[in-house]
């Protein structure tokens, strides 16, 4: 239902972004070469909601109520940089409100870290700093992977179907409908967003689905000691299934940091921006790092014995190694290119 009512919205939503301007124009530091309407993030948040409220049990409305909120002001805080851009610490700001309802009214928030770093149980102060850092982070890394036609939905439906799939096998089902109405909203706008893309999904967009996806791996990470069938290791999964827009928000603001440059300051050294200059086009380098994100999340449900922290510099190390490769694609390339010119 959710595919349905973000399908046949989504038409209506690229004629009026184009009616009103609403457009993401090519720049240096962009991947796309034609003026396209941004504003597809509208019909993956209205489509989630709606069919979301439809169906999660009224008994669970208490909470669900706060991260319904806590998802509207971040919605808000991406339709307002889409429509005008906002500066980073004002779009900060309101990303920290919504953070604040789902930590201390939503209560989704981390009481320990499994046994990452040798920490297991974490003191209520504590769990509130290594939440809003880690929702902070993980949400702007999904924007980050927005660069290229159709990875951050690509990404966001990997990571909602493994984890709506398992809150549906423990019962726990409003969690399973967010999941599955949000990776359905989402595949309706994927429809859209595969190469010609017909709109991008904006701000508007990955910051909702970066929303959505850390609240299920906080709460699937917090539900899995008590659940029916629970991961011997849930530090490890959640691992493996974030692994790609985190390794890549790490390595390109530790580049950044490197070169004396801001943070935040926007570039194209982007995994995605490093595969196109391979000479991959769009859709390829998409079907490269969804596969990759895969691969590491099998690996991770095969390594359940491992200690997490090992299993996490092993994946550092492996991401690192892949990017090296990446690397020597460019060289070659460019090598070839020298080769063939007059």
């Amino acid at each position: 239902m959710a595919f349905l009512v973000c399908f046949l919205a989504m038409p209506s939503i690229i004629r009026i972004a184009l009616r009103r301007g609403i457009v993401d124009t090519p720049s240096d530091r962009k991947a796309h070469k034609e003026t396209t309407p941004s504003f597809g993030g509208v019909g993956i948040f209205l489509s989630s909601v709606l069919i979301s409220l439809l169906f999660i049990p009224s008994e669970d409305m208490d909470q669900i109520r706060y991260i319904f909120a806590a998802l509207t002001i971040i919605f808000l805080v991406g339709a307002r940089d889409d429509l005008d851009p906002l500066t980073p610490a004002a779009k900060l700001i309101g990303q920290l409100i919504g953070v604040g309802l789902l930590i201390f009214y939503a209560d989704i928030r981390l009481s320990s870290l499994y046994g990452l770093f040798g920490i297991w149980a974490l003191p209520g102060y504590l769990s509130t700093i290594i939440t809003t850092v880690l929702f902070i982070f993980l949400i702007n890394s999904f924007n980050l992977i927005d660069g290229i036609d159709a990875l951050c939905s690509s990404i966001s439906i990997l990571v909602l179907t493994a984890i709506g799939t398992w809150f549906f096998y423990i019962g726990e089902m409003s969690f399973a409908i967010l999941a599955f109405a949000t990776a359905g909203a989402t595949l309706a706008f994927l429809k859209f967003n595969i190469s010609p893309s017909k709109i991008f999904m904006g701000d508007t967009g990955s910051l909702i689905l970066g929303t959505i996806c850390t609240i299920l791996v906080i709460q699937f990470m917090e539900v899995n000691a008590t659940a029916s069938a629970s991961f011997e290791s849930v530090t490890t999964v959640a691992i493996g299934l974030l692994i790609l827009p985190a390794f890549d928000t790490t390595r390109v603001f530790l580049q950044r940091l490197a070169l004396g440059k801001s943070p935040f300051q926007p570039d194209k050294n982007h995994i995605h921006h490093l595969l196109l200059r391979t000479g991959l086009s769009h859709m390829q380098s998409t079907a490269v790092l969804l596969v990759t994100n895969t691969g590491f999340l099998v690996l991770a449900l095969n390594m359940q014995n491992l200690n997490p922290t090992v299993f996490l510099f092993l994946s550092l190390i492996l991401a690192y190694g892949m990017t090296q490769f990446i690397h020597v694609g460019i060289y070659l390339k460019s090598r070839d290119v020298l080769r063939t010119e007059p």
